[in-house]
């Protein structure tokens, strides 16, 4: 199954340190039990598209990226594939959705109750207490690997019933200022650029 995060993968600044996009997929029931206080493990996947030969000393640093994330996130493929243009790297694995507002993760998923929209709940992607260990982790192979906390982030969410309310969010390719819906068995929600290369994407709950 192929579904993004990432902002975990923040760290390949080989592909600029931005990836094209990061795919995360959470159960309308595991944002639930996060709500209740409990924690789980969502399913991503991250792209990064690179321009290019790829060089000995380039695979060698992409070679050690790969294990500084496997220190870090419960990586379940990392895949590197030669295209026309240069080549991509392709990222799943799992970070934590939790109802906690920090986590011993370098990013994970963060379901609290609003502190604006009343009855609601915030569910946003955040940068946990071991994303500077990684980043300095990064650097260590070299300086000019300063990851990005966030990324253009997609939640794929699935549930039936749930009510959702996005800002600055496009959905099914129409971008839109506040978007109100409930989800019946998939919603694609992408965030990207802006305020959101500042902070996680995220969106509320009720």
């Amino acid at each position: 199954m192929k579904q993004v995060v990432t902002g975990l993968v923040a760290a390949l600044a080989l592909a600029g340190c931005k990836a094209d996009e990061v795919s995360i997929e959470i159960k309308e029931a595991q944002i639930r039990a996060a709500a209740e206080g409990g924690q789980e493990m969502v399913e991503f996947e991250a792209v990064f598209s690179n321009f290019g030969d790829l060089e000995a000393d380039q695979r060698a640093q992409i070679d050690a990226i790969q294990a500084v994330l496997e220190r870090y996130i419960a990586i379940d493929d990392f895949e590197l594939e030669l295209t026309d243009m240069g080549y991509d790297i392709t990222i799943e694995g799992e970070i934590p959705i939790t109802g906690a507002t920090q986590a011993d993760a370098p990013y994970f998923v963060s379901v609290s109750p609003s502190p604006i929209l009343t009855g609601t709940h915030r569910v946003q992607l955040r940068a946990g207490r071991d994303f500077a260990a990684m980043e300095a982790d990064m650097r260590g192979i070299n300086f000019m690997l300063a990851p990005d906390a966030f990324h253009p982030t997609e939640f794929v969410i699935r549930g039936d019933g749930l009510t959702v309310l996005a800002p600055a969010v496009q959905v099914e390719g129409t971008y839109h200022l506040l978007w109100s819906g409930t989800v019946n068995d998939r919603l694609r929600l992408k965030f990207r650029d802006g305020a959101f290369d500042e902070v996680g994407a995220g969106f509320f709950v009720k």
